[in-house]
């Protein structure tokens, strides 16, 4: 079992899309964002869900996922043993949660939130992000290690009609 404290796990190329998915919106000046998924009881990320449109909510300081989307990731991830461990979402300048991200992000004790600033140019590298974990409140974390040599992560994109794979 993963405990609350353990770092994530990345491989080296697993943000790409998610960047190029936050550049992408933000140039149209449009928050967007992902979920990374996690074998159960390991740190390592194995999928990239990026966001896709149905049930999916975005403008300058808005990004909301729907239940509906939400179920269909969380069902893929159940039949399919994953766990989904963090959240990533843009803002258009700098990287911190807003109250509305502290009141409506997953809070489950060891969810991780990031957050990727300047979304019309955002940073690449994970370092000049914000990172958080719930642990009863939002506390900053480590940001994960990014590791060559690891196993790809696959990318999907899911929405409230499902789970795309690539």
């Amino acid at each position: 079992m993963i405990t609350s404290q353990e770092m994530l796990i990345l491989p080296t190329g697993a943000l790409d899309p998610v960047v190029a998915a936050v550049e992408e919106h933000g140039l149209a000046d449009r928050e967007t964002g992902a979920l990374l998924l996690t074998k159960r009881s390991a740190p390592g990320v194995t999928v990239v869900a990026v966001t896709g449109q149905v049930g999916i909510e975005r403008s300058s300081r808005r990004f909301v996922v729907s239940a509906a989307a939400y179920d269909r990731l969380f069902t893929y991830a159940e039949q399919r043993s994953y766990q989904v461990r963090a959240m990533i979402h843009s803002h258009p300048r700098e990287a911190f949660l807003s109250q509305t991200d502290r009141m409506y992000s997953l809070q489950v004790p060891g969810f991780v939130s990031a957050v990727i600033p300047n979304y019309a140019s955002p940073p690449a590298d994970p370092a000049s992000w914000g990172w958080w974990r719930f642990e009863g409140d939002w506390q900053l974390c480590p940001v994960p290690f990014v590791g060559a040599g690891l196993p790809s992560a696959r990318t999907v994109v899911f929405d409230a009609e499902g789970v795309d794979e690539y």
